[in-house]
């Protein structure tokens, strides 16, 4: 009974020290960040925020696609149906799914981020101006969305 203990306690020991001695990814890139120049934090965070838009929607450009597809197809039967006037409306959904497209796209050629040789306030400048030009991707492409969704719905 004694050894039982005794071992009881000992594995009770191990697993304490190995679970204190596992970080989760996201407590070593705290750490990490809480080590780096506090003007390197600050352009690191304006970074990330910039890319979590930019994640967040990139997996919504292949549902937007789909949208559009369909709304083609609706385009397509009402306009053959000889109803020019319903399909317009389809077509200027058409029109802002592609508007959102080329803003997400645009958006992509014209980021750089390797941003060696400018000073830390040109890179949070820069950063800044990506993390407006981001959210307003995500409006133009939630909106386009929505339209999309609402007229396919009806």
């Amino acid at each position: 009974m004694n050894h039982l203990i005794k071992f009881f306690t000992l594995s009770i020991c191990l697993l304490a020290i190995s679970c204190a001695g596992n970080k989760t990814q996201e407590e070593a890139n705290s750490t990490e960040e809480s080590e780096l120049p506090k003007e390197e934090q600050i352009e690191k965070s304006l970074y990330d925020e910039v890319m979590a838009v930019h994640d967040e929607m990139m997996p919504k450009m292949e549902s937007m696609m789909e949208i559009k597809g369909r709304l083609i197809e609706m385009s397509d039967s009402l306009r053959e149906a000889g109803k020019a006037t319903e399909s317009s409306v389809y077509v200027s959904a058409v029109d802002k799914i592609e508007g959102a497209d080329e803003a997400m796209m645009g958006w992509m050629r014209q980021f750089k981020p390797n941003m060696e040789g400018m000073s830390h306030q040109e890179k949070v400048d820069y950063l800044t101006t990506q993390k407006n030009k981001m959210d307003s991707v995500k409006v133009v492409m939630q909106v386009a969305i929505s339209n999309g969704d609402s007229l396919l719905s009806n």
